[in-house]
């Protein structure tokens, strides 16, 4: 996925890690603890900040680096998964650690990786660890991978621990009710240590209460204390105007669109007024969210035909994007490329698409555990029976072909995973 020469030592490397996977996920902290005590626990000594969430975790993570870089400090950012190279998951200031230090890493410590049999979540986030700790980061922003409670980076003591929106996914690991799934993310909740939670749902919100309440924490709620106005929209961009305790912005150049991005900023401030310890001045502010870049997340690939590329890949992402893209774009219609990773509960799909797609074509992760083409579209096709729907399992063969296709004023959205995003981006010819 990364670099095509098989003789290349990362190459080489990465499909070791990747053959990890194989082994699934297996929830439980012992193994990754056991693997941090042989490399010297690096996660005591590093300052962070925790997130969970199901939707919205690493938008609010890419925020919060940017801005607390834009005040001057040395910055770990550890998120997942990645889109095109695994370097992305782990970056200082926005610099992607290197292939040489990854390779040095899994060299040193392969026989602590075979003898403790960790997984392949595992060993990415000691690697991140160590290489944070190594190179004396100021704070580190860590993203759960999945849940909370079990989740390999759920072993630090953080300065905040962060729960964005809550939703269904990951069902098969983490319970078949949103109840169930707070609970999950509940557990980065740590003794003492103030919790702040996106807005939620009333029932999910006293959950998180309750939890942060039996472990004597503070529970910040975040729409609480801020208010947040849009003075401008386009299609790429909002201009804001925010006030909270410590921050007032009559015009905050906001580089994300959708109501959905505005609950994650109200997050961020939330959190930025409750760093007692750090001195972030609203310049840095204004600056970090201005310059923060996070792919993936209705971005913006092409102006004339218009297109957007969005990694939703659960009924709440996707239904966050229907709802932005309606609301920005009132009464037309998009044309949608969709392919969907397998396990995910999307019968109500082609209802949440009626309102902004006239045409879909289906396809297929590459060589991905994706959803047949076949069968995601005769799931849609039972909403939208009379919606033109076409079928072409290879992704790089449709995007050509709907590209071609495409007049300078239409629309398209190209929806449902980050495990495409190597073939949209090179057929776009972005670095990501």
């Amino acid at each position: 996925m990364n670099l095509p020469n098989k003789k290349n030592p990362l190459r080489q490397k990465l499909d070791y890690l990747y053959a990890l996977d194989g082994k699934g996920i297996k929830l439980g902290l012992k193994r990754v603890l056991e693997f941090l005590d042989c490399i010297g626990n690096p996660q005591k000594q590093l300052t962070t900040i925790h997130v969970a969430g199901t939707n919205g975790k690493g938008s609010t993570c890419a925020m919060l680096a940017s801005v607390l870089s834009a005040a001057g400090l040395k910055v770990g950012l550890y998120t997942s998964p990645h889109l095109v190279h695994f370097n992305e998951r782990i970056q200082i200031n926005g610099k992607k650690i290197t292939d040489a230090e990854i390779v040095e890493f899994l060299d040193k410590y392969q026989p602590v990786i075979e003898d403790i049999n960790s997984t392949f979540f595992e060993t990415t986030t000691a690697l991140a660890f160590e290489y944070f700790h190594k190179n004396a980061v100021d704070i580190a922003i860590l993203e759960t991978g999945l849940g909370g409670r079990f989740d390999a980076s759920n072993v630090v003591t953080p300065l905040l621990s962060v729960i964005t929106s809550i939703g269904k996914d990951h069902e098969e690991f983490l319970g078949n009710t949103l109840a169930k799934i707070a609970m999950e993310k509940a557990g980065i909740i740590k003794p003492r240590i103030p919790v702040i939670s996106s807005k939620q749902r009333p029932i999910l919100r006293q959950i998180l209460e309750s939890e942060a309440e039996i472990n004597r924490c503070p529970f910040i709620y975040a729409p609480d204390c801020c208010q947040i106005t849009v003075r401008k929209q386009s299609y790429d961009r909002q201009s804001v105007a925010v006030e909270s305790d410590k921050f007032h912005f009559d015009e905050l150049n906001f580089p994300f669109i959708g109501d959905h991005q505005l609950v994650n900023l109200k997050t961020v401030i939330a959190v930025l007024n409750n760093l007692k310890s750090l001195r972030i001045i609203p310049i840095a502010v204004e600056k970090g969210i201005a310059s923060t870049r996070w792919h993936g997340r209705l971005e913006l690939l092409s102006k004339n035909p218009l297109v957007y590329y969005d990694v939703g890949h659960n009924l709440h992402g996707i239904r966050q994007v229907a709802q932005t893209l309606e609301k920005i774009f009132p009464g037309k219609k998009f044309k949608l490329l969709i392919a969907l990773g397998q396990y995910k509960k999307i019968g109500s799909l082609g209802k949440v698409l009626s309102k902004v797609v006239d045409e879909i074509v289906v396809s297929e992760i590459p060589a991905g555990k994706s959803i047949p083409a076949i069968t995601l579209a005769a799931i849609i096709k039972r909403d939208l029976p009379a919606m033109s729907i076409s079928i072409e399992p290879d992704l790089s063969l449709s995007l050509r072909r709907i590209m071609k296709s495409l007049r300078a004023d239409d629309r398209l959205l190209i929806l449902g995973s980050h495990y495409f995003a190597p073939v949209i981006y090179n057929f776009f010819k972005i670095n990501v």
